[in-house]
């Protein structure tokens, strides 16, 4: 009997036709587990974790590189997947005369590889949107972002660059109603296309068309306008097509229950009970094929997190706490840079908890996580931390320590579309341009 992702057992009960849908078995996938027989791979996906204020140098930085690299403290909650991830220090967003904008500039240079011109904006569309155009096709949306404070400002996410920001789920609710509510279908039972979206997705190719019409007798700039007017449009023709056609969902998962209501904010003790929550839905979204794109903030660059009853909030301490003398830095402002990679662990866990193939849908998946600045008191931007995890279906090593000796952050954004696939040879602009992936990473 030959066998395939799409077999089914047939036979016959008091004489009607029965037909039974197969699990995932081994022998539909490759030799490694890791692609499907008829040769397609696992879905891989692509996503960014922020935090605001940094780390702190003497807890976080080792003293080697390469694979054998000491545990640090602040990076603690991070120990159990160290095998599947890569810390990458020493990198540095250049300025090229424009000016440090605090707890700005490293963060649009990671995201964009331009040194930033004005406040709050990004002079080009992010990381994470560029490689969504080469993986984010597939799934029932481009992207899916996260505020974990609960703030709808707080996205660092733009398909446009400019001020437009890709506007955040900031309550688990409601990202649960986001991914798993009307429109979602896990494909079991017996599945048939909804007949509203065909009358609606009939209607958006007449939509479509008088658009192209449009667009062929529009000036240049009213070009621009209307490209972005009508990227929802074509964000949801592709839902919509998504949705048209039997999910074929490869992880072994069950979506859950509806989350309560939770109080969202910067409280530490609520970060703690909400950002589990937010990545075990964004974990099994990722696995059911919602997106194959996501971006998580857990605070905004200067970062207000704070702990109840003291008066000082992440950002301000950063300020305000003297450097202890006998330990070279400021204790409480370091425990926050703790608290923000315990969030990040708990990001990391949740997608290792899903098992896809003969790995998980972090092995399938790469996240960069970065931050705004190495040294939240100076609003320095050489030496931003940053981290990756997952391989990438097999396309990234990990397990190591790089060490950037202040070479252009951009190198760390050219190595992630790189390993998504993109056929791009440079990124960035200016000093932060280069065409030098981080060869030591890419498979």
């Amino acid at each position: 009997m030959s066998l395939h992702r799409r077999s089914l057992l047939r036979g016959l009960f008091q004489g009607s036709a029965v037909a039974m849908a197969l699990p995932l078995l081994d022998c539909f996938l490759d030799g490694h587990g890791e692609a499907l027989a008829d040769g397609r791979p696992i879905p891989v996906r692509f996503g960014t974790f922020f935090w605001g204020c940094g780390l702190t140098r003497q807890l976080f930085l080792p003293r080697s590189t390469g694979a054998a690299y000491e545990d640090m403290p602040q990076l603690a909650a991070l120990k159990p997947f160290k095998a599947k991830m890569n810390l990458l220090s020493g990198y540095r967003a250049y300025l090229d005369s424009r000016p440090n904008i605090q707890h700005w500039s490293g963060n649009a240079a990671i995201a964009t590889g331009i040194a930033p011109g004005g406040d709050g904006q990004f002079d080009a569309p992010t990381l994470d949107q560029i490689i969504a155009g080469q993986i984010g096709k597939g799934s029932r949306f481009r992207s899916i972002e996260i505020a974990c404070s609960g703030n709808k400002r707080e996205s660092y996410s733009s398909s446009t660059g400019g001020a437009n920001v890709n506007p955040p789920e900031v309550s688990p609710s409601g990202l649960y109603t986001r991914l798993f509510g009307p429109g979602f279908n896990d494909g079991k039972g017996e599945w048939k296309p909804d007949p509203s979206l065909m009358m609606q997705q009939s209607v958006l190719s007449v939509v479509a068309e008088d658009r192209q019409r449009l667009m062929a007798s529009a000036g240049a700039a009213d070009k621009a306008r209307l490209d972005q007017y009508f990227s929802s449009v074509r964000e949801l023709e592709n839902t919509m097509t998504v949705e048209l056609q039997k999910p074929e969902i490869i992880a072994n998962v069950t979506v859950p229950e509806a989350p309560p209501e939770m109080t969202v904010n910067k409280s530490v003790p609520v970060l703690k009970q909400t950002v589990p929550v937010f990545s075990k839905l964004l974990a099994i979204g990722l696995a059911t094929n919602q997106s194959r794109i996501f971006n998580m903030a857990l605070t905004e660059p200067a970062n207000t997190m704070f702990m109840p009853g003291d008066s000082h909030v992440f950002h301000q301490a950063t300020h305000e706490e003297p450097v202890d003398p006998a330990l070279g830095y400021q204790p409480v402002t370091s425990q926050f840079s703790t608290h923000s990679m315990e969030c990040f662990a708990d990001l990391v866990a949740a997608l290792d908890a899903i098992t896809e193939g003969t790995g998980t849908v972090l092995d399938h998946s790469l996240v960069l996580a970065y931050t705004d600045t190495s040294n939240a008191k100076l609003h320095a931007i050489d030496g931003i931390p940053m981290f990756t995890a997952g391989s990438a279906n097999g396309k990234v090593r990990c397990g190591l320590h790089i060490a950037g000796n202040s070479e252009t952050v951009s190198r760390v954004g050219l190595t992630m579309q790189q390993a998504m696939g993109l056929a791009v040879d440079s990124w960035g602009a200016e000093s932060n341009r280069t065409n030098k992936p981080i060869s030591e990473l890419l498979v």
